[in-house]
């Protein structure tokens, strides 16, 4: 059966009553004795039935006109000033109410994207700030003639334009995997043989800071991933461990095969990440100490990149820590796509 409104059903009730009592008036004037005083008194009912039915559909449409008056009213400083403005019409659980709290939740969302497109917006620009003001005071000491044009006065510039080249390449691959566009070319590799180039590739900077990396597994299958992304994950999550783990530190990177999925996981002995922090991990341009710049502390995009990155190919990441004992992130890859 159809649903029907509330108001289609009052509506309906009040037909019944209407018709119920027209019936009665009929009836009572039809048994009366002929006269006009029978007539009269019937027509009076039928009469006073019409006007009270008239009064109570008056009062009943008013009222929803004047909610839904307000309603649109209200949504229409919604739509204005989301921040500042909520639906409220009362009523309890009826379909305008309902319509209300969809408005709110819509006002909700819209407010949240607003807030995080700012921030966005905020957090590039402070990212920005440096590399662009480090080329330009550069070029302008060229051109005043205090600083002569040689390569090694262009090393600086050239180290600051492959930094913002590469905090555009991340936003870039950070947006496509967010809203789900992220193209993955997926193909069999050994597991194994890409863990060890990525260790390899990060070796030397390991030994700057005297820090070990070890590999721990035995398994030896291939794992249908996008190459390129796998690697990237690797990279930001050995590297992070490398770029916060003391001198003389350790980096252990435990793999193992279980039915269906490959787990793996980087552990290091650093500092340990307090427990107030490990929810905002994976947030874009997040760092756990605000002093700490974008030479020392990276772009920090490196673990949002690697939580999308794994989360594209159907898999999971999350990280554990205590203070004073060192950090460790968790991966789960399915070792088949979910999707073909």
């Amino acid at each position: 059966m159809r649903a029907q409104t509330k108001l289609g059903w009052i509506l309906f009730g009040y037909g019944i009553v209407a018709f119920g009592i027209g019936y009665v008036a009929l009836r009572f004037a039809l048994v009366l004795p002929p006269g006009r005083y029978a007539v009269m008194q019937g027509l009076a009912v039928a009469t006073v039935a019409c006007i009270v039915i008239g009064a109570f559909a008056y009062l009943i449409a008013a009222t929803f006109t004047r909610r839904l008056a307000s309603l649109a009213e209200q949504a229409n400083d919604v739509r204005q000033h989301p921040a500042l403005h909520a639906v409220e019409v009362g009523g309890g659980g009826d379909e305008v109410a309902a319509i209300a709290r969809v408005v709110n939740d819509l006002r909700a969302r819209l407010t949240d994207g607003e807030e995080a497109r700012n921030q966005l917006v905020a957090d590039v620009a402070h990212e920005l700030r440096t590399p662009v003001a480090i080329i330009r005071g550069h070029l302008e000491t060229m051109l005043k003639g205090a600083e002569e044009l040689r390569p090694e006065n262009l090393l600086p510039l050239l180290d600051e334009a492959k930094r913002v080249s590469r905090l555009i390449q991340d936003m870039r691959d950070l947006n496509l995997a967010e809203s789900g566009r992220l193209r993955l070319d997926r193909e069999w590799i050994a597991f194994a043989p890409t863990l060890d180039e990525i260790v390899s590739i990060l070796a030397l900077e390991a030994e700057d800071k005297d820090v070990t990396i070890r590999t721990e597994g035995e398994w030896g299958g291939e794992l249908y991933c996008d190459p390129a992304r796998l690697k990237q994950v690797l990279v930001n999550l050995i590297g992070n461990a490398i770029r916060y783990v003391p001198e003389g530190g350790n980096v252990l990177v435990a793999y193992e095969a279980s039915p269906g999925e490959l787990r793996f996981r980087v552990t290091d002995n650093g500092p340990g990440i307090a427990p107030e922090h490990l929810p905002y991990l994976f947030k874009r341009f997040y760092r756990v100490e605000a002093s700490r710049n974008r030479m020392s502390g990276g772009t920090g995009l490196g673990l949002a990149i690697a939580k999308e990155f794994v989360e594209a190919h159907g898999g999971s990441i999350r990280a554990e820590s205590a203070l004073g004992e060192g950090t460790s992130f968790h991966v789960v890859l399915p070792l088949f796509p979910l999707h073909p």
